[in-house]
């Protein structure tokens, strides 16, 4: 049994470490000074790195992690001396938070409403949903760039906030775990003559928790990553989120690049870690039939 079990982990092993390595990379880089990181990582030529260039000249990248001369140039230069960056950054959370906020208290109504509750074509517009829910967000930024049009909200956050609130993920989990929530106790409730609203919010929503944990961990790995939606609604750079902004950063001052990286990775990590339990657990619950 032993040796079956070598080789699983060994490729688990091996998938976690390429997994880690661009972060453990990125965080050692953000201690390289500028100049060392234009030596490594960018095409120009200096005394640094001019025995590692071809006859076309053209050098080699030099990756490392361990930096020649440590330093904390990169932070101080963001913190102290880059508004730019902190904006973009801010520009993320208020794109991000009230996505969360309107999806951990919509998606739980509309799973609750097309689960238990009795009505005409619930079912096919269920489907419907789904079928959104798998298609790229390429296709669906056509449709929403029009209803943004109608709406009079194109180049505002509420294009991108609007759509995403509405994104069909969290009815899908959701209901996935009230399928094995008890009738018996609905049922109850309604012979005390508890009404459907009274009886989601005092019997189904405390017992969400852990779905709910888990799909803002989901969202939030979602949204603080949008790219496309950003492009296509925002046309003042200073209202992009630093997702877009990292681009510009890479061919503008890639010495700023690293530590920048890290400042946006930073929400991720702690976000998945302090919410990897109920991931586990409310993706456990949501796949799983009594």
């Amino acid at each position: 049994m032993a040796k079956r079990r070598i080789l699983p982990t060994t490729f688990l092993v091996l998938a976690a470490l390429a997994a880690v390595f661009p972060i453990v990379f990125t965080i050692a880089s953000s201690f390289m000074s500028g100049a060392e990181i234009a030596d490594r990582y960018t095409a120009e030529i200096t005394e640094a790195n001019a025995g590692d260039f071809i006859s076309s000249g053209i050098h080699f990248v030099r990756f490392g992690l361990i930096p020649e001369q440590p330093t904390l140039d990169q932070y101080k230069e963001l913190l102290l001396n880059s508004p730019d960056y902190l904006r973009m950054f801010w520009n993320s959370v208020l794109l991000v938070v009230p996505v969360l906020i309107g999806q951990c208290i919509l998606a739980p109504l509309a799973a609750f409403g097309i689960e238990n509750l009795r009505w005409r074509g619930k079912e096919a517009i269920y489907f419907a949903y789904i079928i959104v829910m798998l298609m790229p967000t390429q296709i669906l930024l056509v449709p929403n760039f029009i209803v943004a049009g109608w709406l009079g909200i194109r180049e505002n956050y509420l294009a991108i906030i609007l759509p995403a609130m509405f994104h069909p993920l969290g009815v899908f989990l959701v209901r996935q775990q009230l399928k094995n929530f008890p009738k018996e106790c609905l049922e109850a409730a309604q012979l005390d003559g508890a009404g459907a609203y009274q009886a989601f919010h005092y019997i189904v929503r405390p017992n969400l928790t852990s779905v709910v944990a888990a799909l803002a961990v989901l969202l939030f790995a979602d949204n603080w990553n949008i790219v496309d939606q950003a492009v296509v609604f925002l046309k003042n750079t200073f209202d992009n989120p630093l997702s877009v902004y990292l681009g510009e950063v890479v061919s503008g001052d890639p010495g700023m690049f690293f530590a920048v990286s890290v400042f946006y990775l930073i929400p991720a990590l702690l976000v998945f870690f302090l919410g990897q339990d109920y991931l586990a657990e409310g993706i456990a619950l949501s796949g799983v039939k009594a």
